[in-house]
């Protein structure tokens, strides 16, 4: 098995650590890099897994070092907010009404009844 070159295995942990796939991984590494990599050879760049059990230090500390920042950092995306999406929903719903579409805005207030629990 050949070395992956630096750039490689940055953006394969990072991607990892963003709770990708290893398939979805495979997929933007062929496009980005022109490489085929399998998922199983992927998943050895997660600390986390039995595969990632021999993990270099470098990679595990930008590993979990992402994924703390990725966590951080939900609260600045929009869609991780409950009453953004509430918002969101509910201008669906009402737009569902208006065009008549009711089978519709059934299905986006059951969404949102998940949405808070109830």
């Amino acid at each position: 098995m050949t070395a992956l070159p630096t750039a490689v295995i940055m953006h394969i942990v990072i991607e990892l650590a963003c709770f990708d796939t290893p398939a979805q991984v495979a997929s933007t590494v062929k496009q980005r890099f022109g490489l085929s990599l399998s998922r199983q050879r992927i998943e050895a760049y997660h600390p986390e897994r039995q595969a990632g059990a021999r993990l270099g230090a470098k990679w595990r500390t930008v590993f979990y070092d992402t994924r703390a920042r990725l966590l951080a950092e939900l609260d600045d995306i929009p869609i991780a907010c409950r009453a953004y999406r509430l918002r969101v929903l509910e201008r669906a719903a009402a737009k569902a009404e208006s065009m008549g579409n009711l089978p519709l805005a059934a299905r986006i207030i059951e969404q949102a009844a998940r949405e808070v629990g109830s």
